[in-house]
């Protein structure tokens, strides 16, 4: 990848994080990094083209990210108490999970990014549910789902109440053992 692209990538992903997807534009993108905005266009030809790439490594990033939880962390427990303070990260510097914030956005986005969107928080659910099947849940799948909508919703209310610890505690009760 060029450091342009790169840097147009970085940028685009801490705008949405911080503004939304809707909430910048290539105009915005090319005046912060100093560029021209046909320079944005050359890289990314439409915006729904940007935003599949943010998906894509988004996606990318935490398929890693999980992959070197599993085999760094032994506990299911751990890992998922990983995953909170990940996010608690996101709350302490202001920002949204993005593609939470671009789910949020379901209507500004192309079908294109709906299905990747998609694809990804199937992913991250299936992840989660393994977790739980590891910790002998019964029914491993609803409690996914349920961890996966109170990580998210805790790290709304902890962006608006601008206090991290909000995700810690509504996600406490799933990490009883």
């Amino acid at each position: 990848m060029t450091d342009t692209k790169t840097k147009i990538l970085d940028l685009a992903e801490s705008l949405t994080q911080e503004r939304g997807f809707a909430g910048f534009s290539y105009l915005d993108l090319a005046e912060t990094i100093g560029i021209k905005s046909a320079s944005v266009h050359y890289h990314f030809k439409s915006k729904d083209d940007l935003a599949v790439a943010l998906v894509e490594r988004t996606h990318e990033m935490h398929v890693k990210a999980f992959q070197d939880m599993d085999s760094t962390i032994k506990s299911p427990k751990k890992r998922l108490e990983a995953l909170i303070e990940y996010f608690q990260g996101y709350a302490k510097n202001h920002k949204f999970c993005l593609c939470g914030m671009m789910a949020a956005e379901f209507y500004y986005v192309t079908p294109k990014a709906h299905k990747l969107l998609e694809t990804y928080f199937s992913d991250f659910e299936s992840w989660i549910e393994q977790q739980f099947k590891e910790m002998g849940h019964k029914n491993s799948k609803n409690q996914a789902l349920s961890f996966l909508s109170a990580l998210e919703g805790s790290l709304l209310l902890a962006r608006l109440k601008r206090d991290p610890k909000i995700i810690k505690d509504a996600l406490k009760v799933f990490l009883k053992t």
